[in-house]
């Protein structure tokens, strides 16, 4: 059953325009049919109990089947403080659920504010509310950037425009995939606005490295993992329990799995379930079963020791429980090889991906990449930021150097180009960052070492990144050396509008395999010797993509970009 957009608006007693921007931001699942759209009955009724709209059906339309009751919600903030300064946002979380979902025991939230002190600069602080009592503070942020808490006024650096996922309540040991639902019970669609803000991210690596054991517990208490996800550090993350139904899996002596199913007033065929289960490594069971109250027996034919489910809406396919344990706990998903309708998921311990059968192909959205594409490499630098940081700890642990002393430039230029040989034939550009590269006058050995690079990386895009202007009264050198070769080779400038001095200083070679930090430039090579230090992937990969991307004239930038031609 489907909602018209103008049937919807009158439901919530809202503008079309309202509904229709959240069906653009992605709040909305809507079902499309050349040009007409329409809303699904449950989802509209779901989205407009999470965001506390009032709903009254159009008159063709009963809802006695469905009881979004009241919902609660719980605000948490980590807020940074240091004396004489604002106190920022280190991470936000607001989840909320149905009321029902906490037990007969549960009494009203009191709607305050409670406040633990975790250092003289560290703040823990929480509230506990109806939805709407925490929507209208986590929308005062959005408006303002600032929350008003405990008599704390905490400052906040939002990007405005949030991405919406999914977090599963999946108990695998998982390292750099997606975030795990909050909820033990349900997994949870996410609302997240990201923080690009840097001195939110320096101030928590220099908090969580090491992890101190006090600020661990508190971190239960934030109800999210932030030790792990570093990435996220000034974000705020609004969390919905997907409460309509609840679901477990579970094995019994008997041979038999049985999906327990807890909801009220659920229609025929509103959910679709995919279970299976594994022994010894070989799949033993993959079946599609009914989503309906109560229990649901699967007769084994063998010992398993893994098992899974997963339930996706049939309406539009879209996941909404995906767990995976061993038996006896709650577990996820799999089907036929081929099958472009297919999910996968990764199953990191026996190694192969699992897959799950939604319920019907879904057509595709036209995405609004213009808008995204910021958000989307934003994210990605804060991923790659993150992995920097734990992988430079376990480069200091376990570098790997080799050193040529002072006088020995044939050798070390010999190791150099045998870096290139091994990814040579790998995709992707290589970034060459030298700050003197344009500098200084280079010696001959040093310029032929130019040419020979540019034959051993076989025509592969290379990227030079330098930290000085080209000389007023010298011509480059390295343009006539490039006239003799056909090479893809871009040598860009990069300095600080307001002082003209160059962004970086490092010296360091980044191909698509692997990267190594250089102590000196080519031409102290011969005199002072040279130091190349093989690094885990990924520790000044941020850096030279972020410089990159800037470009020549990039407006609104405080680096000034200068391509030598």
């Amino acid at each position: 059953m489907n909602l018209t957009v103008s049937e919807l608006a009158l439901a919530v007693g809202k503008q079309e325009n309202y509904v229709r921007q959240h069906i653009h931001r992605r709040h909305l699942a809507v079902r499309r049919q050349g040009r007409s759209v329409s809303v699904p009955l449950e989802e509209a009724v779901k989205w407009a109990g999470t965001r506390g709209l009032p709903f009254v059906p159009p008159k063709r339309i009963s809802l006695t089947f469905l009881d979004q009751g009241e919902r609660i919600g719980r605000l948490t903030v980590l807020a940074w403080h240091p004396q004489g300064r604002v106190a920022r946002n280190l991470f936000t979380l607001m989840r909320h659920r149905k009321r029902e979902a906490l037990g007969p025991w549960s009494s009203k939230p009191d709607a305050t504010w409670a406040l633990e002190e975790l250092d003289e600069d560290l703040s823990l602080l929480s509230f506990n509310a109806s939805y709407a009592e925490c929507r209208k503070r986590v929308d005062s942020v959005l408006a303002s950037a600032v929350l008003e808490a405990h008599g704390r006024e905490i400052h906040y650096a939002l990007e405005d425009n949030p991405r919406n996922h999914w977090a599963y309540r999946d108990y695998r040991r998982r390292s750099e995939v997606s975030i795990r639902s909050p909820f033990s019970m349900h997994s949870a669609a996410i609302t997240e606005y990201w923080s690009f803000d840097d001195e939110p991210h320096r101030q928590w690596l220099s908090l969580s490295d090491p992890l101190p054991g006090r600020l661990r517990v508190a971190l239960r208490r934030l109800g999210f993992p932030l030790d792990h996800c570093p990435e996220r550090a000034g974000n705020l993350l609004v969390a919905a329990a997907e409460d309509a139904i609840t679901c477990r899996l579970s094995a019994h002596h008997d041979r038999t799995l049985r999906l327990h199913v807890e909801a009220k007033g659920l229609l025929p065929e509103t959910y679709r379930a995919t279970v299976w289960a594994s022994h010894s490594g070989d799949e033993v069971l993959r079946r599609e079963v009914p989503v309906i109250p109560g229990q649901t027996t699967i007769e084994l034919v063998s010992e398993v020791d893994r098992a899974g489910f997963a339930v996706c809406r049939d309406f539009d396919g879209q996941y909404v429980d995906l767990v995976e344990n061993l038996p006896g706990i709650d577990a996820v998903p799999t089907g036929q090889p081929g099958d472009p309708s297919l999910r996968r998921v990764r199953d990191p311990i026996a190694r192969v991906p699992q897959r799950v059968h939604p319920s019907r192909a879904v057509a595709a959205e036209s995405g609004r990449f213009g808008q995204t594409a910021r958000l989307d490499r934003g994210i990605r630098q804060q991923w790659l930021h993150r992995v920097a940081h734990q992988r430079e700890a376990g480069a200091r642990r376990d570098a790997n150097l080799v050193r040529f002393g002072p006088g020995r430039f044939t050798e070390a230029a010999r190791h150099f180009l045998d870096l290139f040989s091994h990814d040579a034939d790998h995709p992707g550009p290589i970034y060459l960052a030298d700050p003197c590269f344009v500098g200084h006058t280079m010696a001959d050995p040093v310029a032929q070492l130019f040419v020979d690079m540019c034959t051993a990386i076989r025509g592969k895009p290379l990227r030079i990144l330098c930290a000085e202007r080209e000389p007023a009264d010298t011509p480059a050198w390295w343009p006539r050396y490039l006239r003799k070769i056909q090479a893809d080779v871009t040598v860009r400038t990069f300095e600080h509008r307001s002082d003209e001095r160059g962004c970086f200083h490092d010296r360091y070679l980044i191909t698509p395999a692997r990267e190594v930090l250089m102590t000196s430039s080519f031409n102290g090579w011969n005199r002072f010797g040279v130091t190349f230090v093989s690094l885990p992937y990924g520790v000044y990969r941020a850096e030279a993509e972020q410089l990159w991307a800037l470009g020549p004239d990039t407006p609104a930038s405080d680096v000034l970009v200068h391509e030598i031609s």
